[in-house]
């Protein structure tokens, strides 16, 4: 099936992500292809994870140091699971909040693989 579009972003990360929102802002017809989730390595596998992971940290750091500010805290057990669930389920938030925002933005999204065949035409999932 071929589609034309006036612009294609490949990779949906923060650049392809802004890049085809605000095209399609202009009135072009915009289309982005991301073989994984939404939100690039940032979002899903950098940032963002990485952050979650910190802050977890964080609170039993302070959950260590509250006797020495006169808090009588005893931390029982800690479960790794709910702090990887956790993550895992913010970051599927990010990825359908962007889903919905190129949704509403008029552009379209396009799970595949792409590359291209000629100057102006790209394949997906050839």
């Amino acid at each position: 099936m071929a589609t034309h579009f006036d612009l294609i972003a490949i990779g949906g990360g923060s650049g392809g992500l802004s890049v085809v929102q605000r095209a399609a802002s202009y009135g072009a017809q915009a289309a982005l292809v991301e073989y994984d989730r939404l939100g690039g390595t940032c979002v899903n596998r950098g940032c963002v994870p990485k952050k979650v992971m910190w802050y977890g940290a964080s609170v039993a750091q302070t959950i260590a140091d509250a006797p020495g500010y006169g808090f009588e805290v005893e931390q029982k057990h800690f479960n790794w699971s709910a702090l990887v669930n956790k993550r895992e389920q913010y970051i599927h938030n990010i990825n359908n909040w962007y889903n919905g925002y190129l949704g509403d933005a008029g552009v379209t999204a396009i799970n595949g693989h792409a590359r291209f065949i000629n100057a102006k035409t790209i394949e997906v999932n050839g």
